[in-house]
């Protein structure tokens, strides 16, 4: 018989320090939700180069907004 899978997410998530409440990965604290529509070759390329770099898409568009806002003319 298969091995029930279904909680084993959940009680990994369960055991961790913070006993199950969501820990952000970031240093800083993050601001609310942000929904951005892209035009579909941009989607691509961001779905291309996350996966490249390993990270997750929110990880690498706040990354891009970071740069621009430091490189930005006055």
């Amino acid at each position: 018989m298969a091995k029930n899978t279904k909680n084993i997410g959940y009680e990994t998530v369960a055991k961790t320090r913070n006993n199950g409440k969501f820990a952000s990965p970031n240093h800083t604290p993050l601001a609310g939700t942000l929904g951005v529509r892209l035009p579909v070759d941009l989607d691509e390329w961001v779905v291309v180069e996350a996966k490249r770099r390993g990270c997750t898409k929110n990880e690498l568009i706040r990354e891009a907004v970071r740069f621009f806002s430091q490189h930005q003319a006055s």
